[in-house]
């Protein structure tokens, strides 16, 4: 059903956004897994005491660029912010996203600055990617009701079946909170170094002996990993109930099915490859895509429980 709003062209802008914090996110995996979060000193916002630095290697171009990008996607986010809040303001789920995308922005901006004056420890640079996915989900959700609002693409979400898609949304929030557990582990695994020790998968090859504690880390991981996958599965089962009626639930499910499944085998290519930059690049790039792809299906959920209307219109693909 099409809005019946005057359309706008902040949607576009919207995913102008979208992709630039995407690719902080990136810029920022690569900073820390080259050992260039100090490429810049400990100067900050400057960079080695200067706006542009006169001596540039290849750790100062990596922060340079990351920090540069963050710049520029905060102005898109300004111009974005004001726009949206002009027109849209009186949407409750718009103001909800806007907060949501804000809050983990501040918070993935502070800590980030933190890394730079101080030595972090590794639950403090989890949390950080931890802050980076909240703002992303978020801003990805306010991207795609943008897009609904002023596309009028898709039809109305209305169903009468409102038993299964409760269900279906309490799985779907409580699957998103515990895959963000599971995200905000692997990266702690990841910043304690406990990854270099295994080469086995799915199960570890060294003993207790070779690798101590860190094979308890690394085993906490892959189950907690494997459970996310269940859960997914389970998420897909209950949307396949409604396929017929709900044909975009079921659609939305398979995609975070799959995504689910190509991050357990770009896990695999990250130990099989000991831990090489691009496999490990391609093991984070998919985070946000599951991430977002559980957050969308929650959405859609609340929306069919009569909740729609505080969005004006409900979102579909």
């Amino acid at each position: 059903m099409k809005s019946c709003e005057k359309p706008t062209n902040i949607f576009p802008l919207a995913l102008v956004t979208l992709v630039g914090l995407f690719l902080i996110n990136i810029l920022g995996f690569i900073d820390t897994q080259t050992g260039s979060a100090l490429g810049c000193g400990r100067d900050w916002p400057l960079c080695n005491g200067e706006i542009f630095p006169a001596e540039w290697d290849l750790h100062t171009a990596i922060e340079f660029i990351h920090r540069l990008t963050v710049f520029i996607d905060l102005f898109l986010l300004a111009f974005l912010t004001a726009a949206t809040w002009k027109r849209y303001r009186t949407r409750k789920v718009i103001r909800v996203l806007m907060g949501i995308c804000f809050a983990g922005f501040g918070g993935e901006s502070a800590l980030g600055a933190m890394s730079v004056f101080f030595q972090n420890p590794p639950s403090v640079l989890a949390l950080h990617l931890g802050m980076s996915l909240v703002s992303f989900s978020a801003l990805y959700l306010w991207t795609a009701t943008l897009r609904q609002i002023e596309t009028g693409k898709g039809q109305r979400l209305d169903t009468h079946d409102t038993t299964r898609i409760k269900q279906l949304g309490k799985w779907s929030w409580g699957t998103l909170i515990y895959c963000f557990l599971v995200i905000y582990f692997g990266a702690y695994v990841s910043f304690t170094g406990a990854g270099v020790y295994f080469q086995g998968w799915p199960f570890p090859t060294e003993s207790f002996s070779q690798a101590h504690a860190a094979l308890f880390i690394d085993l906490t991981h892959r189950l907690m990993a494997l459970v996310l996958f269940l859960l997914i599965l389970r998420l897909n089962l209950l949307a396949c109930r409604m396929r017929l009626d709900r044909k975009d639930l079921w659609v939305g499910s398979l995609h975070a099915l799959l995504l689910a499944v190509l991050q357990m085998f770009s896990g695999a290519l990250l130990i099989i490859t000991k831990l090489n930059l691009m496999a490990f690049l391609l093991h984070v790039t998919i985070v946000p895509l599951l991430v977002c792809s559980l957050s969308l299906l929650g959405l859609k959920t609340y929306s069919s429980q009569g909740k729609g209307r505080l969005m004006g219109s409900t979102l579909t693909h």
